[in-house]
C-alpha cells in the first residue's frame, strides 16, 4: 500500500516530506491519523507576504552596496585595478594588458586570475566609463541576486518561507558578504556560484526523492543537473577555490542519493558532459601550469617558512637517528592545514576578530555578527539531531566541506577562500531561529518534522506565547544597533584607519604627476618598481588608453628581459639603483612608502601625498643633477 499523504496540518520540508513518503511506501506503513483535538498550527508566511518581505529585503541589500561604492573602500587596490584594466582593454581592444586575445585566464602578479569578474565589467566599463564605480558594481550585482537566490535554496530544502527570509536577510546584511560585494573581488561571484549550484542540487534531489523506485524521473530532473553544471563552471571561473569546493558540494548531493544513483544515470551523464566541454580551457591551463600557478602560490606546501622548519627538524632527527618521516613537509603541512580547518569555526574568527588582513571585514567586527552567534548555535544543534534528512545533511555537510580550500593554503583562516561556507552559515542560523521561536510558543516539536509549524496544545502555557516576542524584541534591540553601529562605524573611520591597506592616495599622486607632465615642467615620470602593480595606478588615473598602451608593448615588454623597464610615455617603471642613478630636472620620481621604504636621502621633494588617514603614501621628488 502506497501513502502519499502525512499528517494533516503539518507542511514539512520538500525533502523530509519526500524521504518520509517513500519510507511509508517501503515499509507498508499506514501514517499517523490526525487528532481532531489539536487545533490547527500556525502556517508559516504567505506567499504574497514573503515576497513583499524579499523584495524589501533585497531592495535595501542593493541600497547597502551601492552606498558610496567608488570611494568606500576608499580606493581600489592593485586586484582591482587589474580587473579594471583588463576589462577596460578587452571592451577596447579586445586583447589583454598583455596583448593576448579574448583570454580565459589573465595573467596578473605572477598569478592568473580567473574570467568571470573580469568580463563581468566590460559592459559596467561601456556604460560607465572606467571609474572605480563601474569596476565594483558588477561585485555588488552579484552580492545582491544572491539574496533572494538563498532564500529560494532556503524554502527548497525546508519547505518554510520564514527561514528563507531570515537567512536572507542575515546575507543581505552581512558584514562579511558586504565586505566582498562591495569591491571588485571574485568572492561574490562565487558565493553566487555555489548558492545557483546548491539550488540546482537541492531541486533535482527533491525531484528524485519524491519518485517511486520504479518510476521513470521527470525531464526536470535533467533541466536542474544541466542547470547545477553551469553553476558548477560558473564557480570554477570565478575563483580558483571553485575547483576544489564545487565537486565536494556535487558529491555531498551524490552522498544523499547514494541509493539512487543508478536510476539517475543520464541526469549525471548530462552534468558531466557539460562540465568536461565547459571546463576544457581549465584543463589546458592545468596542463601548461597556469592554473598550478595560482596554488603553488598559496600552496602551504610552497610556504617558505614551512620547509625551513622541516628542513632543520629533519637535519636533528638524522643526527640523534631518530625516525623523520613526521617531520617530512608533507607532515607538516598536513598538520598545519587541520589547524587551518579547525581555525574556520573560531568564534573569534567568525564573531569579533575577523582574519587578518583588514580589507576582508569591516570596523570593529568579526566576519558575522556577534548576535548571529546564537541563531547559529541553535541552527548547529538542530542540525546535529536532525542529522538523517537529506535538507539537514546537506546544509551541515556544506559547513563540514566549507574550510577545506583555505585549508590547503597559507594565511589561514581565510575570508575569501573561506566564504563558500557563508550562505549555509545564514541557513543554520535561519533554522535556528525557528527553532527557538516554536520552541517558546509552542512547546517540543513533533519528530516527524522538526521545521512545519507545529501544533499548539493546550498544554502550553499562555505565558510562553507571550514570552517568544518579548524575547524577540529583546534580541532585535541587540542586532539592529549592531548593525547600525557597523554601517555607521565603516563609513566615518574604515577610510581613515584601513587606508595603507588599499594604498589610498596612489591614485591621486598620479593625477598631480600628469599635471606636471601636461604643463611642461617634467617630461619624464619614473615609478621605482620595489611594488610590482603600481604602475597599473597610472594607467587608470590617467586614463591610458589601452589601445596605446599595447602599442608599447604592453606589460608583455616584462617579458623580454629577466629585469625590464614597463614604458608607456611619459611613465617608466624600472628598478632604480639610487646612488648610481643620475640626476635630471626633467624627470619626476613617485616614490611609494610601503614596508618601511623610504626616498633616497638626496631626493628633493616635489610633493608629498597623503591618504585618507594622513599618511605619506607617494613621494613626488627629483634628483639633482
Amino acid at each position: 500500500m502506497r501513502v502519499s499523504h502525512l499528517r494533516q496540518g503539518t507542511d514539512p520540508c520538500p525533502l523530509v516530506r519526500i524521504r518520509a513518503r517513500v519510507r511509508y511506501h517501503w515499509s507498508v506503513q499506514a501514517p499517523p491519523q490526525h487528532n481532531p483535538s489539536e487545533s490547527r498550527p500556525r502556517q508559516s508566511p504567505s506567499s504574497a507576504w514573503a515576497l513583499a518581505t524579499l523584495l524589501v529585503i533585497t531592495a535595501l541589500g542593493l541600497t547597502f552596496r551601492l552606498w558610496d561604492l567608488g570611494t568606500l573602500p576608499p580606493s581600489p587596490d592593485p586586484d582591482e585595478l587589474s580587473i579594471g584594466y583588463n576589462a577596460w582593454s578587452i571592451l577596447e581592444t579586445g586583447r589583454d594588458e598583455f596583448g593576448t586575445p579574448y583570454p580565459t585566464a589573465f595573467r596578473a602578479f605572477g598569478e592568473y586570475k580567473r574570467p568571470a569578474f573580469i568580463y563581468a565589467a566590460v559592459p559596467s566599463i561601456a556604460l560607465f566609463g572606467p571609474t572605480t564605480w563601474a569596476i565594483r558594481l558588477p561585485g555588488a550585482i552579484a552580492g545582491t541576486l544572491t539574496v533572494p537566490v538563498l532564500y529560494a535554496l532556503a524554502v527548497s530544502l525546508f519547505g518554510n518561507r520564514a527561514i528563507g527570509l531570515l537567512a536572507a536577510t542575515g546575507l543581505a546584511f552581512s558584514p562579511w558578504h558586504l565586505q566582498f560585494s562591495r569591491g571588485a573581488r571574485e568572492a561574490a561571484f562565487i558565493t553566487l556560484a555555489v548558492t545557483l549550484l546548491a539550488l540546482c542540487l537541492t531541486r533535482a534531489t527533491t525531484l528524485i526523492l519524491g519518485t517511486s523506485t520504479t518510476g521513470v524521473l521527470p525531464r526536470r530532473v535533467h533541466v536542474w543537473a544541466a542547470g547545477a553544471s553551469l553553476a558548477m563552471l560558473l564557480a570554477m571561473y570565478s575563483y580558483p577555490g571553485g575547483v576544489v569546493f564545487t565537486p565536494l558540494m556535487v558529491g555531498a548531493s551524490a552522498w544523499i542519493l547514494r541509493s539512487h544513483l543508478r536510476r539517475t544515470a543520464l541526469s549525471w551523464v548530462i552534468a558531466i558532459a557539460i562540465v568536461g566541454v565547459g571546463a576544457f580551457p581549465l584543463a589546458r591551463q592545468l596542463l601548461d601550469g597556469r592554473v598550478g600557478a595560482r596554488f603553488a602560490q598559496a600552496s602551504l606546501l610552497n610556504d617558505v617558512d614551512l620547509q625551513k622548519l622541516a628542513t632543520k627538524r629533519i637535519e636533528r632527527d638524522v643526527q640523534l637517528g631518530i625516525p623523520w618521516i613526521l617531520d617530512h613537509p608533507y607532515a607538516l603541512a598536513a598538520r598545519r592545514a587541520v589547524d587551518a580547518y579547525a581555525g574556520h569555526f573560531n568564534p573569534t574568527y567568525l564573531f569579533t576578530r575577523g582574519d587578518d588582513q583588514p580589507r576582508h571585514h569591516g570596523t570593529d567586527t568579526g566576519q558575522l555578527y556577534l548576535w548571529d552567534a546564537p541563531l547559529i548555535l541553535a541552527g548547529l544543534v538542530i542540525l546535529a539531531r536532525r542529522r538523517t534528512h537529506p535538507a539537514h545533511q546537506f546544509t551541515g555537510l556544506w559547513l563540514l566541506i566549507g574550510p577545506v580550500p583555505a585549508s590547503l593554503a597559507t594565511e589561514a583562516p581565510h575570508a575569501v577562500r573561506s566564504i563558500v561556507m557563508l550562505p549555509a552559515w545564514y541557513l543554520a542560523g535561519g533554522i535556528g531561529a525557528v527553532a527557538i521561536w516554536n520552541r517558546l510558543r509552542t512547546g517540543k516539536q513533533a519528530r516527524s518534522n522538526q521545521f512545519a509549524s507545529p501544533t499548539i496544545t493546550s498544554q502550553v502555557p499562555a505565558w510562553r506565547r507571550r514570552v517568544a516576542p518579548v524575547i524577540a524584541g529583546v534580541y532585535l534591540s541587540l542586532l539592529v544597533p549592531t548593525v547600525t553601529y557597523y554601517a555607521w562605524a565603516t563609513t566615518r573611520y574604515y577610510s581613515l584607519e584601513y587606508a595603507p591597506y588599499w594604498l589610498d592616495g596612489t591614485l591621486e599622486a598620479f593625477a598631480y604627476a600628469q599635471s606636471r607632465v601636461d604643463d611642461g615642467t617634467f617630461r619624464h615620470v619614473v615609478i621605482p618598481s620595489h611594488t610590482q602593480a603600481i604602475y597599473l595606478y597610472a594607467l587608470w588615473e590617467t586614463r591610458y588608453a589601452p589601445s596605446r598602451y599595447l602599442g608599447h608593448g604592453g606589460t608583455g615588454q616584462l617579458d623580454r628581459a629577466t629585469v625590464a623597464p614597463l614604458r608607456f610615455d611619459p611613465f617608466e617603471q624600472r628598478v632604480v639603483s639610487w646612488p648610481d642613478e643620475p640626476g635630471s630636472t626633467d624627470t619626476l620620481y613617485a616614490f611609494l612608502k610601503i614596508d618601511g621604504r623610504q626616498p633616497p636621502s638626496r631626493a628633493r621633494i616635489v610633493r608629498e601625498v597623503r591618504d585618507a588617514g594622513g599618511e605619506v603614501r607617494v613621494v613626488l621628488f627629483t634628483l639633482p643633477a
